[in-house]
């Protein structure tokens, strides 16, 4: 092993970095690369997994330095992966022992065997590149049996981990939220951040931790931090929690960078990444439907006193898809079937849309939360003859508490419209595996709701779409709708619009997490309950007149 670390170390010395340029304190901008990554996850000679995802991170760090990135995220558990069926040794085989920042330890410089080859190298290619990297890694501390500690002797971490441009390892972040991962230990919930040399202060969180309000929601309301790494893999739900309506939303919502990278496997609906600045919208998303391997790149305004400072600029962004030839992982063809996962849609309070009528102005509510929908559609009857395949569309209210697929719950106020594939609610949040024609535009579509000022829940922008000209499914940008919300004092109310027509619409909601509601038990299946106090029919007036 030692001899191939070497043979690696011998081709990044050949780079000539004395060419690069990189951002500094001066800068308005500075330049992020994300990657949405589909690992090595078998080897048929036995071969060490974190090295073989290590050498085509190597690829993909090669070739992110000629865009003269800055800093570059990889996703979450596509580096160090375990594939032994013994639990005990599927724990810890692969991970490494990763340095506290606060020792400044390069493990590229240490001559121990503390730390894997996968580390190392990366390690290395941060301080040969001069780039910030950050990765995740499955981390390995040693405890005392007897203490919470398991038999083996370890304790085990999803862990993201920052390196600078000496290859110095300044961050690491614990995952707080596990989504299962029973073979994982967790760690407290802190705040993780690091500061860099071209003055951004990053935070740093993966996956399923975006759901939560620790720590994700410790950054950006109580630390004030502007920029995120995100590293994530996801298994996109319809027709809420798709990873890319997800990633913009939250973005959206919290008004910061968001760079979110994502492992990559459409049979288990896994993949999404992109490059999101706030309210100014997703500069770049990536959203496949085959096994790829891309890097994309772009120029990210800082943000100074609370404002950024400058527009985005769309130009700069860079795609990069790497070849079978370069990366390997993208060539098996029986692992392009797409896949997806629904949510439970029969606890929901729902009315079908009856596209004919045009026009509504009407409110739904569940267990007492109320929404209102003003709604004008444009229908073309004549392209939907000869058994043609359109989307239908429901109302969707709910108020209550949902599973995480059994590895936890979380409350959740919702207000949207979705697309089904028929009249029927448990067609609700599918897709069409054929082409589709698009009859439906909505011309006017307006959701408002109210909540109690003081209770801890955090509200986003749903919104996703299929556009004609590609076929993929994406955000809408954020100058096809509004999301406004007033806090005048015992309610906030909560205002959501479309800001021109939209065709092939799959989403647009006003989603909730109601983090009170966390570990709570599921909500029962007994929707289509109307029940609205004198003080919530009363706020609902208000809303609607002030809205509408």
């Amino acid at each position: 092993m030692e001899m191939m670390f070497q043979r690696i170390m011998f081709i990044l010395v050949l780079w000539p970095s004395s060419t690069l340029q990189v951002s500094d304190n001066s800068s308005l901008t500075y330049v992020a690369g994300i990657v949405e990554y589909s690992p090595v996850v078998t080897s048929p000679n036995e071969e060490n997994l974190g090295e073989l995802n290590a050498k085509n991170y190597l690829k993909i760090l090669a070739t992110a330095i000629t865009y003269n990135v800055d800093i570059i995220v990889f996703p979450e558990s596509s580096l160090s992966i375990s594939t032994a069926k013994n639990e005990t040794v599927r724990r810890s085989q692969g991970a490494s022992y990763i340095p506290d920042p606060a020792d400044k330890i390069s493990p590229c410089d240490d001559k121990s065997e503390s730390y894997e080859y996968s580390l190392k190298a990366i390690s290395c290619a941060a301080k040969e590149y001069q780039i910030y990297v950050l990765i995740n890694h499955r981390e390995k501390v040693n405890c005392t049996f007897g203490q919470g500690c398991p038999t083996d002797g370890f304790l085990i971490y999803n862990t993201n981990v920052a390196f600078d441009r000496k290859g110095k390892v300044i961050a690491r972040y614990r995952k707080y939220n596990l989504f299962g991962e029973y073979e994982k230990n967790i760690s407290e919930a802190i705040p993780t951040t690091f500061d860099t040399d071209f003055g951004v202060t990053f935070g740093t969180f993966i996956c399923f931790d975006i759901l939560f309000q620790k720590p994700t929601l410790n950054l950006t309301h109580d630390l004030k931090v502007t920029d995120i790494l995100y590293s994530t893999h996801w298994f996109s739900e319809m027709p809420y929690l798709y990873a890319i309506e997800a990633q913009a939303a939250w973005a959206y919502a919290n008004d910061v960078n968001f760079l979110a990278s994502s492992y990559n496997y459409p049979k288990t609906a896994s993949g999404g990444a992109g490059i999101y600045i706030g309210k100014q919208g997703h500069v770049a998303v990536i959203s496949e439907n085959k096994r790829s391997n891309i890097l994309v790149v772009a120029e990210v305004p800082k943000v100074i006193n609370g404002k950024r400072t400058q527009n985005v600029n769309r130009d700069s962004v860079q795609i990069y898809e790497f070849s079978n030839e370069e990366i390997s992982t993208s060539e098996n063809a029986n692992d392009q079937e797409w896949r997806y996962i629904t949510d439970d849609l029969s606890v929901y309070s729902t009315e079908l849309i009856d596209i004919k009528q045009r026009n509504y102005n009407k409110t739904i509510c569940d267990r007492g939360f109320c929404c209102n929908f003003k709604v004008e559609i444009a229908f073309d009857e004549t392209s939907t003859k000869n058994n043609s395949n359109y989307y239908h569309y429901r109302f969707a209210v709910f108020n209550g508490t949902r599973t995480f697929n059994g590895v936890a719950t979380g409350g959740i106020k919702t207000c949207g419209i979705i697309a089904c594939i028929n009249d029927t609610l448990n067609s609700c949040g599918h897709l069409f595996d054929i082409k589709t024609i698009t009859p439906i535009a909505f011309t006017t579509l307006e959701i408002s709701s109210f909540n109690k000022t003081n209770e801890n829940i955090f509200f986003m922008p749903i919104t996703l779409y299929m556009p004609i000209t590609s076929q993929k499914l994406v955000p809408l940008n954020v100058t096809d709708f509004t999301f406004i919300s007033t806090n005048p004092g015992q309610y906030s109310t909560y205002h959501m619009a479309l800001t021109k027509p939209v065709n092939n619409l799959q989403t647009f909601a006003i989603y909730g997490r109601d983090f009170s509601k966390d570990g709570t038990e599921i909500t029962p299946n007994n929707s289509n309950i109307l029940t609205i106090s004198p003080v919530l029919l009363l706020a609902i007036i208000v809303v609607n007149y002030s809205f509408f």
